[in-house]
């Protein structure tokens, strides 16, 4: 029998038009440069309303991670080489799609050790190639962990992208379960440590792995710690019968509590609802907190 629950009702996107040219011209200039995004290796359930506006994250360094996240679509398995090229098309797809936000996100890369990389040389390569054919856009970069190793970071810190962003993704007590490869407090210091070198630090996390709201409390408070200035919090969702299930369904209620939560306790901005993903709106939450500065 099939385990995959069955989604309510506010979690079901429409299906994009394939007469939408919005969406058709996206298609073809990620072909045309042979990108991939998140949007589609994660099957993110806003990727029809973000290549409606023109818009996608970036998915660098390959298609297939080093990792054995429970809960992600993403192909795991031994990565090839990296492109070299990749940079120089990603900047091209910028300009064509004449994004004024761009979105740069990756698999994580364990196995590029020499010097100490982890990616982050590429990341470093994508942020200038980007600026080179488009001076007034603004990067947010969706990473990992690094390992937590200073001298891949402070390659990110030289590189001045506009938004650091890092996903805690769970509670720290479902991390064996669900990130067995990665570890709570690591991305913690990754945080504290981008944070304190003066990036606008972002981060997210799932509902409905197993958590109970003491528990969101508690991470919430944790990510506040680090001064934390921007925070998603979307409903997980199966991809997969060989993917964690879903434990909850949380009801827009929930929801709101939650982010009323966020707003009376904390200084983070929330971006908080059932289909939030790590870069929905994020535009919008960068203009916010720019505002502040």
């Amino acid at each position: 029998m099939d385990n995959i629950q069955r989604l309510p009702d506010y979690l079901k996107t429409k299906i994009a038009s394939i007469d939408n040219k919005e969406y058709k011209k996206v298609r073809e200039i990620l072909k045309k440069n042979n990108l991939n995004t998140v949007c589609d290796g994660a099957r993110c359930p806003n990727k029809c309303e973000c290549y409606s506006n023109s818009t996608a994250t970036f998915l660098i360094l390959g298609n297939t991670c080093t990792r054995n996240c429970a809960f992600c679509n993403i192909s795991q398995k031994t990565p090839l080489g990296t492109d070299k090229n990749e940079p120089y098309h990603v900047a091209l797809a910028v300009k064509e799609l004449n994004l004024k936000y761009c979105v740069i996100t990756s698999v994580t890369r364990d196995d590029l050790k020499l010097n100490h990389d982890f990616g982050s040389i590429h990341y470093q390569n994508t942020i200038n190639e980007v600026r080179k054919l488009n001076k007034d856009v603004k990067i947010e970069i969706l990473t990992p962990d690094f390992k937590g190793d200073k001298i891949a970071l402070n390659r990110i810190i030289d590189s001045k992208p506009d938004v650091f962003n890092h996903n805690i993704e769970t509670i720290k007590r479902l991390y064996p379960k669900a990130r067995a490869m990665a570890d709570y407090d690591c991305s913690l210091f990754v945080l504290d440590y981008m944070k304190n070198n003066g990036y606008i630090t972002k981060s997210g996390f799932m509902l409905g792995l197993g958590e109970n709201m003491d528990e969101v409390k508690d991470l919430i408070m944790d990510l506040d710690r680090i001064k934390l200035d921007i925070l998603t919090i979307g409903q997980y969702i199966q991809p997969s019968k060989q993917h964690l299930k879903v434990e909850k369904y949380y009801n827009l209620e929930e929801y709101k509590y939650i982010e009323d939560f966020v707003k009376t306790n904390t200084k983070i901005y929330p971006v908080i609802s059932p289909l939030a993903r790590s870069s929905y709106r994020a535009y919008e939450a960068f203009k916010y907190i720019q505002n502040l500065l």
